[in-house]
C-alpha cells in the first residue's frame, strides 16, 4: 500500500508537469514565439517517441517540433521530426511542403524530387506540389551561371543578423538585430534575437561601405523597426515595422508600413499608410514608377500564397486600392521583398523554383514573361533576398543566410555575358575546303558593320554584343553564298558561344582532260583541243602540254563537247555535263586512233529535222571538226547515213542518200575538195541491233541505228 501511494505521488506530478509544459508550449507557439518553445516540443516529442502509447498528440508534438526546428533555419532537425512523420504515414499536405522545403534547403534535391512527385498524385489539386514535380528536373541550370557573379561580404556585417539594404545617395540603409534598444523584454520570442533597428552606412565604393550608427528619434518603436526604402529625390521613406493595437482585448501585432518625410534636416513622425490592416502583415514597401506607385508585401485575403505581392498606385494625392500582381508573379508560398528598378521587378519568392529557401527572381512588368530566377551564386539553398540594384541590374547588395543561418548583407556584380561568334566559310566539295583569306561581314541590327578575314584554317571569330541580331556573309567571285548566317544574341542568360557556317557553292568546275592514243594508251602531246558551250555555241581552243594533259574551267550545270585532233590520228570527241554538285574537278580521256585504211567511226552530233535531209545549225560545229580533219590529214573518206527500219526500205535509202549529201556539200564548203569525199546512203541495210522490220523496240534503239559515220578510203 505504501508503495502503490509513493507510486501515485510521483506518477501524478510527471504528468502535471508534462501537460503544464505542453500547455506552455503550445502557447508559445501560438504567438510564433519558436525560439521559446522549441525545447519544450525537442522534450515532448522525445518522450513520445520513447514510449509505447502512441497517442495523436504525441503525433502532434512531433509536427511542431518539426515546424519549429524548420522556423529557425535549424533544417537538420526539422528533416528528422518530417521524416519521423513520413515513415509512420503521418504527414499532412502542409507537413509535405515543410518537408520539400527542408530537403532542398539541405541541398536534398533527390529525396525532395520524390516526395514531391508523391504528394502530386495524393494532392493533385496543390499547384506548388505541381510545380515542384514539373520543374524538379531544371535544378541544374540555376547553377550554369555561378562564373557570371562577383558576391563580397560587406563590412558592415554583425554577426547578428543585418539584412534589406537600401541605397539613397551615398548612404545605405539597413536592418540589423545587433543593437538592444528595449528595456524591458529585448528579446524576439519568434528566435530569441534583438529586435530589428535601423542602421545607416556610408558607401565608399560600389561594394564597400563604412558603418554608420543607429538611425534613432522617430525610427525607434516598441517592436521591429526596418527594413526602410527611399523615393528618388531622398526626402521620402517608407518604413516597415510591427504595429501593436488591442482587438477584443487582446495586443495584435501586425507588419505595417508607415511613411516618413525629410523636412528641413529633420524626419517627420512616421505615419501609417490607408492600405494597412491589422487584420493582416503589410510590409516591404518600395516606390516605383516615378514614385507614383508603392510595391509591397502582404498576407491580406485573396492572394494567391502565404504573402503576396500588391502595388497601390498614388492618384489625386490618395493612395488607391492595392492590385495583387497575379500569379504571373505570385505563388503558393511566400513572395517578399520587392524591389523596383524601371520596368524590372525583383523579389524574393519560396513559392517558384529555386535552390532553396528563399531565393531572389527578377520579373519583366511590361513583358509580362515568367520569373527568372537569377541563379547561383546570388541564390543558395538557404534565404536569399531583399535586393537592392543600380540602374543597370547589374550591381548592388543583397541579404542572405548562406553558411550558419544568420542574415547578412553581401554586394555583387554581374558580369556581362560574353558572347563568341565562332564560324567557318568552306567550298562545298565532296571532301569540303576551307577558304583561307577570306573577308567576311559582320552587320548587327543596329546598322554596324564589321570585316572578318579568315585564318588559314577557313575560321574567324569575334565578339558579339548581347540583345542584338547579326548577319554574316561573304562573296566570292566563282562562288555564290548558299545562305547567309542569321546570329540572334536576345534573351541569352549565360556566356554563350554561337557558331556559324558559310558555305560557298562552286560556280566552277576544273576539266583535266588527257588526249591518248587508242590501243596503246601513248599520251598524244600538243593535240588540238576544243570545249564548246553548248547553250552559248562558245568555243575554247587549247593544246594539250608535253603530258597530253589540258585544263580548263567551265561553269556548272551545263553541257559541254570536248574534242581533240592531232594529224596522223583520227578525231576523238565526248559530250559531257557539270551538273556535278560536289566533285572538284571531272577527269575526262580522248583516245585517237591512228588513221588506217578502212576505218569506220561514228560522227557525232549531226541533227537533222524530223523526215529531212537539211542540216540543223548544231550540226555544223562537228562537220567543221571533221572538215579539218580531213585537210589536214589528206585523206580520202566516205560519209554514210544511216536510218532505222521504220518506215520504207525505198523511202529510208532515199532519205539517208539526201543526208549524206549535205553533209559531204557542208564540207566542200568549208574547204574540202570535192575528190576528197564520198556521200553514201544505206537507209535500214545496216542496223546495228535487232530492230527490223515488224519488231517492236524502245525508242533508244532506234536511235542507235540512226547515225553518220564516216569510212578511211
Amino acid at each position: 500500500m505504501r508503495s502503490s501511494l509513493l507510486t501515485l505521488f510521483v506518477v501524478v506530478p510527471v504528468l502535471l508537469f508534462g501537460q503544464l509544459k505542453s500547455k506552455l508550449a503550445n502557447d508559445y507557439f501560438s504567438r510564433m514565439e519558436y525560439s521559446r518553445c522549441v525545447e519544450m516540443y525537442d522534450e515532448l516529442a522525445g518522450k513520445f517517441l520513447r514510449s509505447e502509447n502512441k497517442t495523436e498528440s504525441g503525433w502532434e508534438y512531433i509536427r511542431r517540433a518539426g515546424i519549429c526546428h524548420f522556423q529557425l533555419f535549424q533544417m537538420l532537425g526539422a528533416s528528422g521530426y518530417f521524416k519521423q512523420l513520413k515513415d509512420n504515414n503521418r504527414l499532412t499536405e502542409s507537413d509535405r511542403v515543410y518537408y520539400i522545403q527542408t530537403l532542398r534547403y539541405l541541398g536534398n534535391y533527390a529525396e525532395a524530387e520524390g516526395i514531391a512527385l508523391e504528394s502530386t498524385r495524393l494532392f493533385p489539386e496543390n499547384n506548388w506540389f505541381d510545380r515542384m514535380n514539373r520543374t524538379n528536373q531544371r535544378t541544374e541550370t540555376l547553377f550554369e551561371d555561378s562564373l557570371r557573379y562577383r558576391i563580397i561580404e560587406t563590412e558592415i556585417n554583425s554577426g547578428m543578423g543585418d539584412f534589406g539594404p537600401t541605397v539613397t545617395g551615398n548612404t545605405v540603409y539597413y536592418a540589423t538585430r545587433s543593437m538592444n534598444t528595449r528595456d524591458i523584454q529585448p528579446y524576439y520570442g519568434w528566435d530569441g534575437a534583438f529586435y530589428l533597428n535601423i542602421k545607416q552606412a556610408q558607401l565608399t565604393s560600389d561594394s564597400t561601405m563604412q558603418s554608420g550608427g543607429i538611425v534613432r528619434h522617430a525610427f525607434l518603436s516598441k517592436a521591429h523597426d526596418g527594413p526602410v526604402s527611399f523615393n528618388q529625390r531622398g526626402d521620402q521613406m517608407i518604413i516597415t515595422r510591427n504595429r501593436v493595437e488591442k482587438v477584443k482585448n487582446k495586443d495584435v501585432l501586425r507588419l505595417s508600413l508607415y511613411l516618413s518625410k525629410l523636412v528641413g534636416d529633420e524626419w517627420t513622425e512616421p505615419v501609417l499608410l490607408p492600405f494597412n490592416n491589422i487584420e493582416f502583415n503589410t510590409g516591404h514597401g518600395v516606390f516605383a514608377e516615378n514614385d507614383q506607385a508603392i510595391y509591397f508585401a502582404s498576407d491580406r485575403p485573396g492572394g494567391y500564397g502565404e504573402a503576396d505581392i500588391y502595388v497601390s498606385r498614388l492618384k489625386n494625392d490618395q493612395w488607391g486600392e492595392p492590385i495583387n500582381l497575379g500569379p504571373g508573379v505570385n505563388s503558393e508560398l511566400d513572395d517578399l521583398f520587392p524591389f523596383v528598378s524601371g520596368s524590372r521587378l525583383f523579389f524574393a519568392s519560396k513559392g517558384h523554383f529555386g535552390i532553396g529557401g528563399l531565393d531572389v527572381f527578377e520579373h519583366d512588368l511590361k513583358s509580362g514573361s515568367q520569373p527568372f530566377n537569377m541563379g547561383y551564386p546570388l541564390n543558395t539553398s538557404h534565404d536569399d533576398f531583399g535586393i537592392w540594384t543600380d540602374t543597370t541590374g547589374n550591381r548592388g547588395f543583397f541579404s542572405s543566410n548562406r553558411g550558419d543561418n544568420i542574415d547578412r548583407i553581401y554586394s555583387f556584380k554581374k558580369l556581362p555575358i560574353v558572347v563568341d561568334l565562332q564560324g567557318i566559310v568552306y567550298a562545298t566539295y565532296t571532301e569540303r575546303e576551307a577558304i583561307p583569306s577570306q573577308p567576311i561581314t559582320v552587320t548587327s541590327s543596329t546598322g554596324q558593320t564589321d570585316t572578318l578575314i579568315t585564318n588559314e584554317f577557313g575560321q574567324f571569330q569575334m565578339r558579339l554584343k548581347k540583345g542584338e541580331t547579326y548577319r554574316i556573309s561573304t562573296s566570292k567571285e566563282e562562288f555564290v553564298l548558299v545562305r547567309d548566317g542569321m546570329i540572334s544574341t536576345e534573351g541569352l542568360k549565360k556566356d554563350t558561344t554561337l557558331f556559324c557556317e558559310l558555305p560557298l557553292k562552286p560556280t566552277t568546275l576544273q576539266v583535266r582532260l588527257r588526249v591518248t592514243e587508242m590501243g596503246t594508251g601513248k599520251i598524244i602531246p600538243y593535240a588540238k583541243t576544243t570545249v564548246t558551250d553548248y547553250a552559248l555555241n562558245k568555243e575554247s581552243v587549247l593544246f594539250t602540254d608535253d603530258t597530253g594533259l589540258l585544263t580548263i574551267k567551265v561553269d556548272r550545270n551545263k553541257t559541254y563537247w570536248a574534242h581533240a585532233s592531232k594529224k596522223g590520228f583520227v578525231d576523238d570527241n565526248i559530250a559531257f555535263n557539270s551538273a556535278n554538285e560536289n566533285d572538284k574537278i571531272i577527269d575526262l580521256e580522248l583516245k585517237l586512233p591512228p588513221i588506217v585504211k578502212g576505218d569506220v567511226f561514228k560522227l557525232e552530233n549531226i541533227f537533222y529535222d524530223l523526215n529531212k535531209a537539211s542540216l540543223r545549225s548544231e550540226s555544223m560545229l562537228a562537220l567543221d571538226k571533221l572538215a579539218d580533219f580531213i585537210v589536214k590529214n589528206d585523206v580520202k573518206i566516205e560519209l554514210s547515213s544511216h536510218t532505222d527500219a521504220r518506215g520504207s526500205d525505198a523511202y529510208n535509202m532515199k532519205l539517208s542518200q539526201a543526208r549524206a549529201q549535205s553533209c559531204v556539200d557542208y564540207l566542200i564548203s568549208k574547204g574540202v575538195k570535192k575528190s576528197s569525199i564520198v556521200a553514201k546512203g544505206y537507209g535500214e541495210t545496216k542496223l546495228l541491233n535487232r530492230c527490223k522490220n515488224n519488231v517492236t523496240c524502245p525508242e533508244e534503239l532506234h536511235q542507235e541505228n540512226r547515225r553518220t559515220e564516216v569510212k578511211i578510203l
